[in-house]
């Protein structure tokens, strides 16, 4: 009987740990961002760059960016969500300048650096042109481009 009673405790704080613990924030991030962003807002910046990325499933991302004239650059790498907290590597393994803190405003992804610079940026849900995709200049290697959005 004694066992019997260990055994149900323990299910019970397993259960309890799954369905109560930490909150709901988590799955939610995890799988609300999955989708394809377009950047409308930064805080303390007056012209916001031209930046798109796309979360997928798979737990890998693009990003597509255009400071200036010209041709997008791409970048991409994976991505993790833990709790409310994104963080990511690009395929050439330099890590992003930050995580970030990930909430949602109604339909839009929130991204608040949690490097001390208190960056805010603001996402709407919005794909980049197929014909932009296929032009952008896919970056490989970070000696060939500049500064990384992210």
């Amino acid at each position: 009987m004694k066992n019997i009673l260990k055994l149900m405790l323990a299910l019970s704080v397993v259960f309890c740990s799954v369905s109560c613990g930490g909150g709901d924030k988590g799955p939610q991030v995890a799988e609300k961002i999955v989708a394809e962003w377009h950047l409308v807002s930064m805080s303390g910046v007056s012209s916001v760059p031209q930046v798109y990325v796309n979360f997928a499933q798979d737990l890998t991302f693009e990003l597509y960016q255009k400071v200036g004239e010209g041709r997008y650059r791409k970048y991409d790498g994976i991505y993790t969500v833990t709790g409310n907290v994104v963080a990511g590597k690009y395929s050439d393994n330099k890590s992003w300048g930050s995580e970030y803190d990930a909430s949602f405003e109604g339909e839009n992804l929130v991204l608040t650096a949690k490097n001390g610079s208190a960056e805010v940026c603001t996402y709407e849900k919005k794909a980049l042109s197929e014909t932009d995709k296929a032009d952008a200049i896919l970056v490989t290697k970070s000696v060939e481009d500049g500064p990384r959005f992210f």
